[in-house]
């Protein structure tokens, strides 16, 4: 009942269609059908896009990859839930290889961060602070620059292997067929 209830009310969901960030070429005749259609163009799609906003140091990464979804058209689900992929428990690991693989393309190599002499004093707090801020702005350059290398180097192998693996199946399907 709350299933038929909900297709009710997005299929009459004219305000969608009206809203600013949806009037543009690709959304003007917009169904909500086609963010659930399983072919290797929609699922590739999405897989595509959950893997290029997982990787992103963004909040409401699941909001972004339905945007996202909605304007190229793609499986919605199979994009928000490979969003998941980073969440509290894998957060940190991913982010250091994303720190790392910034690294290794640069060419640097990693900062250590040395730290005066901790006490509770304002003075001892305010050089804390100076070199706590001079240590993160060095990590800046090489986190940023392997967060979009993996981004788009995982959202294109993901679009390209998830099309690959479909046509395998495909193919492997009909074979049996004749069998």
């Amino acid at each position: 009942m709350i299933h038929t209830s909900f297709q009710k009310w997005v299929s009459n969901a004219k305000w969608f269609r009206k809203h600013t960030l949806l009037k543009t070429k690709n959304c003007q005749r917009f169904s909500f059908k086609e963010l659930g259609q399983l072919n290797r163009h929609n699922v590739a799609g999405g897989v595509a896009i959950g893997l290029f906003v997982n990787f992103l140091p963004i909040p409401l990464q699941i909001l972004w990859a339905s945007l996202l979804c909605v304007y190229f058209k793609t499986n919605l689900p199979v994009a928000v839930a490979l969003t998941w992929i980073n969440n509290p428990f894998t957060f940190i690991p991913i982010n250091y290889f994303l720190y790392k693989v910034g690294l290794f393309v640069l060419n640097e190599a990693p900062q250590l961060l040395t730290l005066p002499e901790f006490k509770l004093e304002i003075a001892h707090l305010m050089t804390f602070f100076e070199h706590f801020i001079s240590w993160a702005l060095t990590l800046g350059k090489p986190y940023i620059l392997g967060v979009f290398i993996v981004s788009f180097a995982s959202g294109t192998l993901g679009y390209l292997l998830t099309f690959l693996l479909w046509e395998i199946s495909q193919k492997f399907k009909n074979f049996l067929k004749k069998y």
